[in-house]
């Protein structure tokens, strides 16, 4: 029931938000440049202790494929804005005819784009969390009974992960990680829980939600940036 578009295969990287405050940089618009910082002090919160991925995430190369976090809706609408700016200036778009126009997805949009014609929970189509050979099918945290342990020197539950069970990716991991759903596109479950265009939320859970909050209609709030948000876009081509 949507007007056919096309959306970004992985969330919008680090690397990729460089380009859009480098751009803005060279041309002088210090203005938007500024407006446009992501908040890497997300980092600095309650989860846990990710205090040096205050200066690190952001900064570093080693996480330049990693999905951006730290930024607002408004900022999200800006970065697409500037992609249809840059496409437009682009001379095999021109020659083509074309208009391209770039925007955050609305809630509907993403969820078509994750789960297609189905309607399975999961944009892998299953109801299941992990593939045949026992592979978790995205980055979520797992915890389950399996995981919770009472010691009894400290008299209180902990939550033991066995060896084997983690997948390695502790916060994010790499926009192209796991395996893409039917249209090609990458975590649209887990990792960096997504942005929607009318709505104050985000889509589809995060590294810090649990496998029944990564379903492809899971919601949390998005009224302030965090460390367990991110986006994706979309394009519209008009002739």
């Amino acid at each position: 029931s949507c007007s056919e578009f096309y959306i970004s295969s992985t969330e919008i990287t680090n690397n990729n938000w460089k380009e859009f405050l480098m751009y803005l940089k060279k041309e002088g618009r210090m203005e938007e440049y500024k407006a446009n910082i992501l908040d890497t002090a997300v980092w600095r919160s309650h989860l846990a202790y990710n205090e040096p991925y205050v200066d690190y995430y952001y900064q570093h190369p080693a996480y330049k494929e990693y999905p951006a976090v730290g930024m607002t809706l408004k900022q999200a609408q800006a970065y697409a804005n500037w992609l249809t700016e840059i496409w437009a200036m682009n001379e095999k778009v021109k020659k083509a005819g074309v208009k391209i126009t770039f925007s955050v997805p609305s809630k509907k949009q993403w969820i078509r784009a994750a789960r297609g014609v189905t309607t399975s929970l999961y944009p892998w189509g299953g109801p299941y969390l992990r593939n045949s050979k026992g592979l978790v099918l995205a980055n979520f945290k797992r915890y389950g009974a399996s995981t919770i342990h009472y010691d009894n020197e400290s008299r209180s539950y902990q939550v033991i992960m066995p060896e084997g069970f983690m997948d390695g990716a502790m916060i994010t991991a790499p926009g192209n990680s796991y395996w893409a759903n039917q249209f090609g596109v990458y975590n649209m479950s887990g990792n960096v829980a997504e942005l929607v265009s009318d709505d104050t939320v985000a889509m589809g859970g995060s590294w810090n939600d649990t496998g029944y909050d990564v379903r492809v209609e899971s919601e949390q709030l998005a009224i302030e940036p965090k460390s367990t948000i991110g986006f994706r876009v979309i394009a519209i081509i008009e002739k």
